[in-house]
Parts: structure tokens; C-alpha cells; sequence
């Protein structure tokens, strides 16, 4: 339910009910009584709500949330698309109100996963877990095979593919969160 959801966000915050009505611009009893579902905002305080909380408004209608905010099982894990990509990535922690993310990657064979390299805030990690993956940063190629780890400045342009005939599975590590 909507007011769970709300809930746990501006928990997970360490926010308390009040300071949430401050920053939205409406009463605390319309804050409580959204959170015990017995009122419905307009869209208009939804966004609000989530701008508030620093979360992206969707994540306020997705039908679960994480159990005690910590443990993330298998079959419901967060899926994160790309916009311009067919890439699907799973989200390995709970939400995206960490200091840090995790996501499960799976490429399938040919697939270059960003044609043009892109750079963003903070510094990234990841490791093969299955088949062989290319990396550029920057100027520079390197190969990774199972088993194989990379860190880097994430501010460096970068780019990913599946250049080889088996798909490859890749676990990263980015922080801060940039999804």
C-alpha cells in the first residue's frame, strides 16, 4: 500500500512525520493519514512527497518493498531499465536510498550495453561472474574473464559489451548510487 511505501522511505531517511510535512507543505495529520491509507494525495503532493525524500516517484507505487529494508530475495529484486538501452539491471540492495548499489548485470552475446561511453559521479567496482566482457575507460580496452575484478573513477567515460559467444553475467558495485 501507498502509505507503507511512504512510510518506509522517510524512515529509511531517519525523517520523522513532521519534518516530512514541512518539506512537502501540508499539515502532519494529512502526512499520518496518508501513511495509514485512509487519504489519498493528489499527484501533485505525491511528487512532492517523493522530492521530500529524495526518490523517484515510481518507487512509491512498486508493489513491494523490502523486507525489514535489508534483505532483497532473488525473485524481487528492484528492475532498472535504461532509457535508449535493452538492458534490464537488477538491483541487488534494496532500494536506491544507499550510500552504495549493487546490480546484477546479464548481457546476452553481441550486445554492446552503452555505445557511447558515458561518465558520472563516484567510483565503481565490478566482477565477471560468468563469460568474458570488454570495458573501455576511456581510451583504454581491457578484457575481463570469469573471475575477473576492475575498479575505476567512474567521472572517466566508460563503456561496456559482450563481444565473445556466451552470455556474461556482472555484479558492480557503484557509489555513490547513480541510477
Amino acid at each position: 500500500m501507498l502509505g507503507e511505501r511512504i512510510r518506509y522511505y522517510r524512515k529509511s531517511k531517519k525523517m520523522s512525520g513532521q519534518e516530512l510535512s514541512r518539506r512537502v507543505g501540508v499539515s502532519r495529520s494529512l502526512i499520518s493519514q496518508v501513511e495509514m491509507d485512509s487519504a489519498n494525495p493528489s499527484i501533485e503532493t505525491l511528487r512532492r512527497i517523493a522530492i521530500a525524500l529524495e526518490i523517484p516517484i515510481a518507487l512509491l507505487f512498486e508493489e513491494t518493498i523490502p523486507l525489514n529494508g535489508i534483505l532483497v530475495h532473488k525473485n524481487n529484486r528492484k528492475i532498472l531499465k535504461v532509457p535508449e538501452s535493452n538492458l534490464v539491471y537488477e538491483l541487488l540492495t534494496p532500494d536506491l536510498n544507499r550510500k552504495i548499489e549493487f546490480i546484477w548485470i546479464e548481457i546476452e552475446p553481441g550486445k554492446q550495453v552503452e555505445p557511447v561511453a558515458f561518465a558520472h559521479e563516484g567510483e565503481e567496482c565490478a566482477v565477471v561472474i560468468e563469460g568474458q566482457l570488454n570495458i573501455w575507460i576511456s581510451d583504454t580496452e581491457y578484457v575481463m574473464n570469469e573471475g575477473d575484478s576492475i575498479s575505476f573513477d567512474s567521472n572517466l567515460p566508460h563503456s561496456i559489451a559482450n563481444l565473445g559467444a556466451q552470455k556474461v553475467v556482472l555484479v558492480t558495485a557503484i557509489t555513490p548510487p547513480s541510477f
